[in-house]
């Protein structure tokens, strides 16, 4: 919920998911029915025209509400426990009833409006289509990764009956009067309940004929067309997963052979577009700055690493194109301003960075690459504000954090790898220092990269709140992000920002420039700047 004043350099925002906190937070305060949407552009401080240029009617603020519940939801799912269904199904519910308790108050005085199917923000209309396939991909994923998942022809009409369920759940709360929603609390304990003593039963000979009957008539309800059937978009993430980089810790077999969980959250994003014959959207936070240690990288700007990623970028999109028609635009988020201050970069050098970069995407004639900033999200006269702004609306408590590290081995994996490049760039930078103070010290570096990097993926999911996320980092198989190898590299963690590209006799291996020194390469420059290293004929290796 937005607070009555911004922090410094938030005030100017002036894009739809400022927009959206304040309409939500207006609906909270005063009712819904009280507030106009000339009201939400007053309180903004925006011409009713900058309002409708992202919203066409009222409806459309709840509608974004939905996306954004649904954002967050993705996000959790691999922090769901790898136990039984009814505990996933249980986790999962609490999460969504804690998402939604700020906006109970809206929901409430909409509840006629949700259960109308010709309303655009009614839950079964054809406005929230969408929204239905990513709940629906949402519970697919509670049960296929459940360890007492039924079989996989059960799944399905299991899948409709959770989904209608969890709507049943979420009624109660919008009806509850007691302390704190205990009572919405203790039913889903019983429906958890009853889903653990019905689980064992779902194999049985004429359970999976019930569940069939009773998923039928739900799906008459849910309303999803059988063409939504996902096969272009199943074909377009082929594509992409071909290049996945993975966290495959408890997963090795995803790494190889990509499950239906793993597909489960990406391809209703991906029916988005191709349903209405739109381009793919692909958000890739990527591509801040070189580092500032000179024993890994030639330089401050672009050289062959990045020439290469791009290239490899472009030529993804080139072989969605051939799959499906009108292809996918990636969008480039460049995060070198989110925690440029943090890896001792200043923010002339990252303008440079950019400025290259773009450079270069039109060299390259990488017609379907685009780059966004900071800047061009958030309009501030001071990057240091405008950091703070966008991690204290955004960014969660360290706390938080940090419990999700000590616990999660995906999470403890991410912290270790960011970790493990503040440490070396700190080592750098600081040789005065000793190994174990560097250490120590980058630990908060690394968890605040983190927080903030955490930060600017929710920032980018309220601009683009269609499009497929991307990272440059490995993910977990099931994460809502899909970790993308843009480059060949000697480990999953390095990037063209952090290496050097070494070309050998058979290939190129992305690595660090003291390990291509220390290999006897030669040193190659274009355009009158470092941009390679040739390797020894004699040190030529797989």
């Amino acid at each position: 919920m937005l607070p009555d004043f911004l922090p410094p350099g938030a005030a100017a925002l002036t894009t739809r998911r400022t927009l959206l906190d304040r309409g939500l937070h207006l609906f909270e305060q005063q009712g819904f029915h009280a507030v106009s949407v000339a009201d939400i552009a007053s309180a903004s401080g925006q011409p009713l025209a900058e309002v409708y240029r992202y919203f066409g009617s009222k409806s459309d603020f709840v509608l974004g509400l939905y996306q954004r519940i649904h954002d967050e939801l993705e996000a959790r799912v691999p922090d769901l426990s790898p136990g039984p269904l009814a505990l996933r199904f249980q986790e999962l519910l609490q999460v969504k009833l804690d998402l939604l308790e700020p906006h109970r108050r809206t929901l409430r005085a909409l509840l006629a409006t949700l259960l109308d199917e010709e309303a655009p923000a009614g839950v079964l209309s054809p406005e929230t289509e969408n929204i239905r396939l990513r709940g629906l991909a949402l519970f697919e994923a509670v049960v296929q990764g459940a360890t007492d998942a039924p079989p996989a022809a059960t799944q399905p009409a299991l899948v409709q009956t959770l989904y209608a369920a969890h709507w049943a759940v979420l009624g109660l709360r919008f009806l509850d009067r007691s302390a704190g929603g205990q009572a919405t609390r203790d039913a889903l304990e019983l429906v958890a309940a009853g889903l653990a003593l019905a689980t064992p039963q779902l194999d049985s000979l004429f359970v999976p004929t019930l569940l069939g009957q009773v998923g039928a008539v739900v799906g008459q309800f849910i309303r999803v067309e059988p063409g939504a059937d996902f096969d272009v978009a199943r074909r377009v993430l082929k594509l992409i997963l071909l290049h996945r980089k993975v966290l495959a810790e408890g997963h090795a077999g995803c790494a190889t052979e990509p499950c239906a969980q793993c597909l489960a959250l990406h391809l209703p994003k991906l029916h988005y577009f191709i349903s209405q014959g739109l381009p793919v959207q692909l958000i890739l936070p990527a591509f801040p700055a070189k580092s500032p240690n000179r024993q890994k990288v030639l330089g401050a700007l672009p050289d062959l690493g990045e020439e290469i990623a791009l290239t490899f970028l472009q030529s993804l999109c080139d072989d969605i194109r051939q799959v499906y028609a009108p292809g996918a635009q990636l969008i480039i988020c460049a995060d070198g301003r989110i925690f440029a201050d943090l890896v001792q970069v200043s923010d002339d050098q990252v303008s440079a960075y950019n400025d290259e970069l773009k450079r270069l995407i039109a060299k390259l004639d990488a017609r379907d690459l685009s780059v966004v900033n900071l800047e061009d999200l958030l309009a501030t006269t001071s990057f240091d504000e405008a950091r703070a702004a966008i991690t204290a609306q955004y960014g969660e408590p360290l706390a938080e954090l940090q419990a999700r590290v000590r616990d999660a081995p995906h999470h403890r994996a991410m912290f270790n790898g960011i970790h493990r490049f503040v440490a070396e760039d700190g080592l750098a930078l600081a040789p005065e220092k000793s190994k174990s103070r560097v250490k120590e010290e980058s630990k908060a570096v690394a968890y605040e990269v983190i927080r903030r990097s955490n930060a600017w993926t929710r920032l980018l999911a309220q601009e683009f709140p269609h499009a497929l996320r991307l990272s440059i980092h490995p993910q977990h198989p099931h994460a809502d992000k899909i970790g993308l190898r843009i480059t060949r590299a000697v480990d999953d963690w390095l990037t063209p920002w952090h290496g050097v590209v070494l070309l050998r006799e058979n290939d190129y291996v992305l690595l660090k420039r003291q390990q291509a020194e220390a290999a006897g390469a030669t040193l190659v420059e274009q355009v009158g700047r470092p941009s390679h290293f040739v390797a020894r004929p004699d040190s030529y290796t797989n």
